[in-house]
């Protein structure tokens, strides 16, 4: 299923302080799981990153991230957290004061060619309906030999049991549909060939929950609001929270979904880079 482009995705734009509170809420959520804790610690490694680094963290949210990144490069590096929203940078400043927060655009990187030695996003490429963009911009900013590192979840793969398999997947697409760009994570390879990068890595892991994490829980239910905004009917979705509520108490639920984190290399020599046509 494609996302519907008349249905506006409501992460692209976090523009007041209730709306940066719910998301705030809901990253929270899966910051909370095992899964996210795991993978967030992951991060500096996929980057290669170390102390002195120069790290731009792009759609930082509220620089859960980025505060990670900033323990990697320690005091003698810099942690740039660039968000759309006012609202959330305000949340990353708060959770790390040694953040430099900018609010700016994906697509349109407010900083000069070769400023960043490693350059990161997550959870970025999603929400925007127009990810080369993005792309391209983040190999701009980012300095020969250095890296970039994008990280997308595919909600499209969350497969969750109990729960009949049509109703499941109805409920999954719904969730998948209401993004501008659902299918970002299997196609970020694609990107970053089509962008120029040198060397392309590609590190696709599984987390997989079976138990009753409260917050993977919480996340889940807030599934049923989406779903009965898409249309499925309120009383199938009741029967099936009962059936999911039921197997979590016996020790029988399960859900899995695929994160995919793709990694390019620059070129030690700037004369090498994409782009460029000098002789």
């Amino acid at each position: 299923m494609r996302s519907d482009p008349h249905r506006p995705d409501r992460w692209a734009a976090v523009d007041s302080d209730d709306h940066a509170r719910m998301a705030v809420s809901r990253i929270e959520q899966l910051h909370g799981t095992p899964a996210e804790q795991a993978a967030v610690l992951r991060y500096p490694d996929l980057l290669q990153l170390k102390p002195g680094h120069d790290v731009l963290d792009v759609g930082t949210g509220a620089g859960h991230v980025a505060n990670h990144l900033a323990a990697r490069v320690t005091a003698r590096g810099t942690v740039c957290a660039l968000d759309r929203s006012a609202a959330l940078l305000a949340h990353a400043r708060q959770r790390n004061r040694s953040l430099i927060c900018i609010q700016g655009d994906a697509g349109a990187l407010p900083f000069p060619a070769e400023r960043f030695d490693r350059v990161f996003a997550r959870w970025l490429l999603l929400h925007l309906p127009h990810p080369l963009a993005a792309v391209l911009e983040m190999l701009r900013v980012t300095r020969p030999g250095g890296r970039v590192l994008v990280v997308e979840t595919d909600w499209d793969s969350l497969c969750i049991s109990p729960g009949d398999t049509d109703l499941v997947r109805r409920i999954v697409h719904a969730n998948s549909d209401r993004q501008a760009n659902a299918a970002s994570g299997r196609r970020l390879t694609a990107l970053f060939r089509r962008a120029g990068f040198r060397d392309v890595q590609v590190h696709a892991f599984v987390d997989s929950v079976r138990t009753g994490d409260p917050n993977w829980v919480a996340f889940l239910e807030s599934r049923l609001d989406v779903a009965r905004a898409a249309g499925i009917d309120a009383r199938r979705l009741a029967l099936w929270w009962e059936d999911v509520r039921r197997a979590i108490d016996t020790g029988e639920f399960f859900a899995c979904v695929t994160r995919i984190a793709v990694a390019g290399d620059l070129a030690e020599s700037a004369s090498d880079r994409p782009g460029n046509t000098s002789s």
